[in-house]
């Protein structure tokens, strides 16, 4: 078992050399004193303190205290006693003694840092061998009798891995058909903490039993000792990071919901992340298009016509509604992109669902041909009748918005093998090249250089399908593009 190695201590060599660098400096120093200042000569000390800063810290810190006091009572006025004649020769000396200090504790820490490292890598090596022999088997089980197989040939001594099964009872894994202590085991994965000889609980037992983490453990080791056997705390130390490192593995296939939990809570902080950092960026032309419009009313309005005013008028409103709809938008995005959000479903019906998306498209587009087929008898479904009226009038403003002047929208209903569908249809120039389904990205604009759009509204759609079990689709068409929103329809009661 490898230990760590501690810093010696400084040795008489250090100590000689650390003084060597002082008296070199003032050699150099009484060479140069004619011809340069006490600051110029400082510099030779300065340079002295560099080369000892990479001795132990002691001999560095004495070799830069040595330099400061050789400056001062060589060549600083008055000279030959360690008084000081002046301000100027003050800061000199103070910063060449903070300078050297500080250039020696960082020269410390990296040295300290690097011992650290050192000894890191002598644990990273033992354990490999643990950790290459459970690599190389498949499953749980197998695994475990790989760790314990390798943990004997560790210790010297039979071990066993226990760990919890489904029912919250102990499994016990071993090589050998000895006879382990189960009640050992679980009292150790319960507290948190090591049992038996070698620890503080229970060291009279004949044995060493460890968990493989101290909360939450889903497991433990132990190892079975010989009469009057006893390891040291560092044999216990190296045994415990034998027990996590097969802990760690273990652990890892029954930590996959967790993992996919916090899989999920990065990505709604990363998609919270994006929210922030682009909403400044969206919020500011339908901003500046409400604070010009509304200027100009303000400060013109007597030299304004009527027909000005109102397209002022109109322009605020515009640009109001937008910021409605992106305000919508982000609160659904918000809500939907928490791993533990549920939606408030009721049977609804889908041609009440349409009707209110329409009309609200309808107010928002007043220029707009939107037309909508929904034959009667459709199912009924069970869905969050706000954030799917949302959602499909997002897709039909984004066909009003790219539907062509004056804009032409067709939203049609029908039942699909899953149950039914909505597809939204326009007229207009169509999808850009590339993957259709990129889209559906949270910031995606349709179309490089249109006006208008958060970049929200077809990942709410996305989010919204989702979200009720369904999926989004887009298409080409010629001419224009369609998109398609399916959505199941479970078996509705009788009285539905």
């Amino acid at each position: 078992m490898r230990r760590i190695k501690l810093s010696p201590r400084t040795s008489p060599w250090e100590w000689l050399a650390a003084l060597s660098a002082p008296l070199t400096a003032t050699a150099a120093s009484f060479w140069f004193d004619g011809s340069m200042s006490v600051a110029g000569l400082s510099m030779f000390y300065m340079a002295a303190v560099t080369l000892a800063a990479a001795l132990p810290q002691p001999a560095a810190a004495g070799s830069a205290l040595a330099s400061v006091l050789a400056l001062n009572f060589f060549f600083v006025p008055p000279r030959r006693s360690l008084a000081v004649g002046g301000s100027e020769y003050w800061w000199i000396l103070l910063s060449l003694l903070a300078l050297s200090f500080g250039l020696s504790a960082v020269l410390g820490s990296l040295r300290r840092r690097r011992e650290e490292a050192d000894a890191a890598r002598a644990r990273a090596s033992d354990l490999h061998a643990l950790a290459q022999s459970m690599a190389d088997v498949d499953g749980f089980e197998g695994m475990a009798l790989a760790a314990a197989s390798r943990l004997e040939v560790a210790t010297g001594r039979p071990c066993a891995i226990f760990a919890k099964d489904e029912t919250g009872g102990l499994s016990w894994f071993a090589t050998q058909g000895r006879e382990f202590h189960e009640r050992a085991a679980a009292w150790a994965i319960e507290s948190g903490r090591p049992l038996g000889a070698g620890s503080l609980a229970w060291p009279e037992l004949r044995l060493w039993c460890a968990p493989f983490s101290r909360f939450g453990s889903a497991g433990a080791v132990q190892v079975l000792l010989g009469d009057g056997e006893r390891p040291d705390s560092q044999t216990t130390e190296h045994w415990l990071s034998l027990v996590r490192q097969a802990g760690l593995a273990l652990e890892r296939e029954r930590a996959a919901a967790a993992a996919m939990r916090s899989e999920r809570t990065a990505q709604a902080e990363a998609a919270r992340n994006t929210l922030l950092a682009s909403l400044s960026h969206d919020l500011r032309t339908p901003l500046a298009g409400i604070v010009g419009s509304a200027s100009a009313l303000r400060t013109q309005a007597a030299s304004l016509s009527e027909a000005q005013k109102g397209k002022l008028l109109e322009a605020i409103e515009y640009e109001a509604r937008d910021l409605a709809v992106m305000a919508d938008n982000v609160l659904q995005i918000a809500r939907l992109s928490q791993p533990s959000s549920e939606l408030a479903s009721q049977w609804e019906s889908i041609e009440d669902v349409l009707g209110a998306a329409v009309a609200r498209a309808r107010r928002r587009w007043p220029t707009a041909s939107i037309q909508l087929k929904a034959p009667p008898g459709l199912p009924p479904l069970r869905a969050e009748a706000g954030l799917l009226a949302q959602a499909l009038a997002n897709l039909v403003d984004n066909a009003a918005r790219h539907g062509g002047s004056p804009a032409k929208v067709v939203v049609q209903a029908g039942r699909s093998r899953e149950g039914v569908f909505v597809a939204v249809r326009d007229f207009g120039a169509g999808l850009p090249e590339g993957d259709p389904t990129e889209l559906f990205a949270r910031w995606k604009r349709g179309q490089a250089g249109r006006a208008g759009g958060s970049g929200l509204g077809l990942a709410i759609c996305q989010l919204a399908a989702q979200a009720h079990g369904g999926a989004v689709s887009a298409k080409r068409c010629d001419p224009g593009s369609e998109f398609r929103i399916d959505l199941p329809v479970p078996a509705a009661p009788e009285d539905a």
